[in-house]
């Protein structure tokens, strides 16, 4: 009886310490998943890409000045055309949102896009200049750290097409003068009528 006593304790000790030595061994990581569900979908801009650059026309030092905010120069309209945003069946239609993301591009009051071709040792980059969206006919920079709510809405019979059209400035993004160079920057977007 001892001695089954002492071969079982023993063949636990066993399969213990070699379970210890299986995680001191092991490998593993986290897996995400994303994803949602929407009422609706939409064509962007009549199924061609939805992936655009918009290039503005080169400003100057003295253009850029030492005022943080909008830069008029040389701004640049854009233009998102939508189309067959009907709501799914049973549901009414709300406005369609526009989320604006970038893992480094976004300024931390949401007002601009950084310049990301910046690297302090290069003398050939432009500094202390973003872009800043903004509504026809206002001032003031679209947040890009929140949803931007549009006038676009599903209907129960959607129309041809809607067209969603922003400014695009050059913004100071500080009272340090601005540096001759290049810029550069890029935000992804989705939309949505969550």
């Amino acid at each position: 009886m001892f001695k089954s006593i002492m071969t079982v304790s023993m063949l636990a000790a066993a399969i213990a310490s070699t379970s210890a030595v299986a995680a001191d061994n092991s490998a593993g990581g986290v897996i995400n998943f994303t994803g949602a569900i929407t009422d609706t979908t939409c064509t962007i801009n009549g199924g061609k890409s939805a992936d655009f650059t918009v290039a503005l026309a080169p400003i100057s030092v003295k253009d850029a000045s030492t005022a943080v905010g909008l830069i008029t120069k040389n701004k640049k309209s854009i233009a998102l055309t939508f189309s067959g945003c009907s709501p799914a069946a049973g549901t009414t239609g709300t406005p369609l949102k526009v989320y604006f993301s970038s893992a480094d591009n976004i300024s931390t009051d949401g007002k601009y896009l950084l310049n990301n071709s910046v690297n302090e040792s290069d003398a050939s980059v432009a500094r202390n200049v973003g872009f800043a969206l903004v509504e026809p006919g206002s001032s003031t920079p679209i947040s890009l750290n929140q949803p931007y709510t549009t006038d676009i809405m599903g209907t129960a019979k959607a129309p041809d097409s809607e067209t969603l059209t922003l400014d695009v400035y050059y913004y100071k993004t500080n009272a340090t003068a601005a540096t001759v160079g290049e810029l550069s920057s890029n935000v992804t977007y989705t939309i949505s009528y969550l």
